[in-house]
């Protein structure tokens, strides 16, 4: 199966233009390696998303990730993807899905030791939020929300032993006050 490099983050902090650079950055280090790049999932769901999500759609979005990563994991040597499953349960639980983000958190478990890996980018280092008719750029609290309970999530993922510091690639990172 092929490697899956992710990055994960808050929306509006270049998750998307820095996977494609790394794709590049790659695909000429290593030539005759296939890369492929994995971005924009939440854009072809078809329900509502950001703060007007539905649990169909954190659904749709988390179940959707986990199936193109597998099989683009099995045609590609190198998948770059500008988000993991841990983004979706962020946003379902800050929506306030909680059963339904306890649930993927389980499922999460198994699937999280795909990623060989994740590079956290945060709103103060890399703001790149601006209106594309997709993101949610009006409230900033929300994507401060999002962002601490990713910190929240990959640090239960570290201490559990579920994530290694050495996929994690939280370096400098701290956590908004």
């Amino acid at each position: 199966m092929g490697k899956i490099i992710a990055f994960t983050g808050a929306h509006g902090t270049g998750k998307t233009t820095a996977a494609y650079r790394l794709a590049e950055n790659y695909k000429i280090e290593h030539p005759h390696k296939s890369v492929h790049v994995l971005c924009d999932q939440e854009a072809l769901c078809p329900f509502p998303i950001n703060k007007q999500t539905s649990p169909e759609a954190q659904m749709w979005i988390f179940t959707n990730q986990i199936r193109q990563e597998l099989w683009l994991a099995s045609k590609f040597d190198i998948i770059i993807s500008d988000r993991t499953v841990v983004d979706a349960i962020a946003y379902t639980d800050v929506a306030g899905f909680d059963s339904l983000a306890q649930g993927m958190s389980e499922l999460a478990l198994g699937y999280i030791s795909n990623y060989t890996s994740i590079k956290f980018r945060t709103i103060i280092e890399n703001d790149f939020c601006c209106q594309d008719g997709i993101l949610e750029t009006k409230d900033s609290l929300f994507r401060e929300e999002i962002e601490d309970r990713l910190f929240d999530l990959y640090d239960g993922l570290l201490a559990g032993g579920h994530l290694s510091p050495k996929v994690m690639d939280m370096a400098g990172k701290i956590k908004l006050q």
